[in-house]
């Protein structure tokens, strides 16, 4: 791959860019924060890694989303990643896709499902999608990024990149190889299984942090906020098998176990334990995406995370309560008619 592009330089985009541009991959950021971007221009970008590990300090090219247009005078883009927030997906993806070259492709390294989105305006035959499994980052300021849990391993990857179709290719593979310079990567034949797999963690866990203002640890040592968390995580699980898919682990969770949880006391003892694991595995600050959007007064991803989970199992009459009533509390807080508390728990527990 000669030539890069990530489409959002936060948390996830900023660490793939930043560690593509030190392996001497010509790598483009666009981001539509300016701050953040002169920032970039001015000192470089910053990752600090957790106990160290992947950390980079490099200089990079970064361009506000109103440079764009100046890649027409310029050799074009190999790879695009779309790495913004689920609801820009079909912006973005309409932002770079006249300046990819003609066997140019378009990677969503999302949370949600969007590739469907993106094949919409560019095609299915230049979509790929990656599934961010062991990478927990935050953009804390201009030019700054924090990685909060450990880099992944052969065992538990940090991404899983793969084709629509499931073959494995040759664009594939060298993505895969692009992508291990920050973290292990996987390029998998199971891209939907792996897709629904990371949205039952992402739905698990990121609006109970945001719905309580509670971080990952305080969250999962928290044991009705931990309720939730498994209640969540088995229906989606529910749902993700009524579709046909084949789920994966992810997030350092035996899915199987978790689907069992509400159920079975000795699964629900297993799958506390692991939740527990993975909680002492990470920094103390960790919050995920969506409680990082609530702090920063931001517009969350609920409708692509929990709003995709309910509108799938309503498709299908699987009960998915908790996850609406999740999705409605965080809606309100988002408009301000509500402030993060544990206090909400008891409500969509009831």
């Amino acid at each position: 791959m000669s030539k890069v592009c990530i489409v959002g330089a936060g948390a996830v985009g900023g660490y793939v860019g930043a560690h593509a541009t030190r392996s001497g991959i010509e790598t483009l950021l666009v981001d539509a924060w300016p701050e953040h971007v002169e920032a970039m221009r001015r000192d470089g970008l910053k990752v600090q890694g957790m106990n160290g590990a992947g950390s980079v300090h490099t200089p990079v090219r970064a361009l506000h989303v109103g440079d764009v247009p100046q890649l027409s005078r310029e050799a074009p883009i190999d790879v695009a990643f779309i790495s913004v927030k689920a609801y820009d997906t079909a912006w973005a993806t309409q932002l770079i896709l006249p300046y990819l070259a003609p066997s140019g492709c378009i990677v969503s390294l999302q949370n949600g499902i969007n590739e469907d989105v993106i094949a919409g305006i560019a095609g299915w035959g230049r979509v790929l999608g990656c599934s961010v499994s062991a990478l927990a980052a935050e953009l804390m300021g201009p030019g700054f990024i924090v990685r909060n849990s450990p880099l992944g391993d052969e065992k538990k990857p940090g991404m899983r990149i793969g084709e629509a179709h499931g073959q494995i290719t040759p664009r594939a593979e060298a993505i895969g190889q692009l992508l291990a310079h920050g973290d292990s990567c996987k390029v998998t034949t199971n891209l939907w299984g792996e897709r629904w797999s990371k949205l039952t963690i992402n739905a698990m866990r990121n609006g109970v942090c945001a719905l309580t203002g509670m971080t990952g640890k305080q969250r999962d040592t928290d044991a009705r906020a931990r309720e939730l968390s498994i209640r969540l995580g088995s229906s989606c699980i529910r749902v993700g098998r009524a579709l046909g898919l084949a789920l994966e682990p992810a997030g350092g969770l035996d899915l199987d176990l978790l689907a069992r949880a509400e159920e079975d006391r000795a699964a629900l003892d297993a799958i506390t334990h692991m939740i527990m694991e993975v909680a002492n595995s990470r920094s103390d600050a960790q919050r995920p995406s969506m409680g990082q959007d609530i702090r920063k007064g931001r517009r969350t991803e609920i409708d692509a995370i929990n709003g995709l989970v309910a509108q799938r199992g309503d498709q299908l009459g699987i009960d998915v309560t908790l996850h609406k009533r999740v999705g409605e509390t965080i809606r309100r807080i988002e408009r301000g008619e509500a402030v993060p508390s544990p206090d909400h728990l008891a409500g969509i527990l009831a």
